[in-house]
């Protein structure tokens, strides 16, 4: 059975698609060892997996829902494919993008130690001696593992976890204004020379 995502849409919203005898649901990870059903009929479950880079402009929000008047990355990439690690509208930098949800999950877990860097421009020379890299913000613990100068208004934030804009509380807390946050790597994936807004298909190691 080929048909596009729009008409399986479809198919799904009428109740006439099942994933290992359940219902199926629409944006629903599916698996090679998963059992899909049309009608009675078994249909193939393999797919093929893709993984890209993607460099996020800022003005952006992560989300497969409009958010306003706010766009999406997904008036830039194709909406098949899920990300790992988002970032804030006002924030620019690297994702990574794939429809295979197992992958990405796996990176985006802390216990597996993917560290993600930042530069991060302030408005204001940063006294690293005296600067709080673990501190509490509603009643949540966040860390930066590491903060080194490059120079005097720009620096280099390590962060082995993914809270909801971590850097920006810690700043905050420490009283230091953000002009830029920009993710340069995950893991052993860098932006490197990509220009705003392009997508990069990549090996998923």
């Amino acid at each position: 059975m080929n048909t596009s995502r729009r008409n399986a849409d479809e198919l799904i919203k009428a109740k006439k698609i099942t994933v290992n005898n359940k219902l199926a649901v629409i944006g629903q990870d599916i698996m090679t060892t998963d059992v899909i059903t049309y009608q009675n009929k078994i249909l193939s479950s393999k797919i093929v997996y893709k993984y890209f880079k993607f460099y996020k402009p800022i003005g952006y929000v992560c989300s497969t829902k409009a958010q306003g008047k706010s766009k999406t990355i997904y008036d830039i990439v194709d909406n098949s494919l899920k990300y790992s690690g988002r970032l804030d509208k006002d924030s620019e930098g690297l994702m990574l993008l794939s429809n295979d949800g197992d992958w990405l999950n796996n990176i985006n877990h802390p216990s597996k130690g993917y560290e993600k860097e930042y530069i991060v421009t302030v408005s204001q020379t940063i006294v690293l001696n005296s600067f709080k890299r673990v501190v509490t913000d509603k009643n949540e613990k966040l860390v930066i593992n590491k903060l080194s100068k490059l120079n005097k208004f720009e620096y280099k934030v390590t962060l082995n976890t993914g809270k909801n804009r971590e850097i920006r509380r810690v700043f905050a807390k420490n009283n230091v204004e953000i002009r830029n946050l920009k993710r340069i790597s995950i893991g052993n994936f860098s932006i490197e020379d990509m220009k705003i807004g392009q997508l990069s298909q990549i090996n998923s190691n």
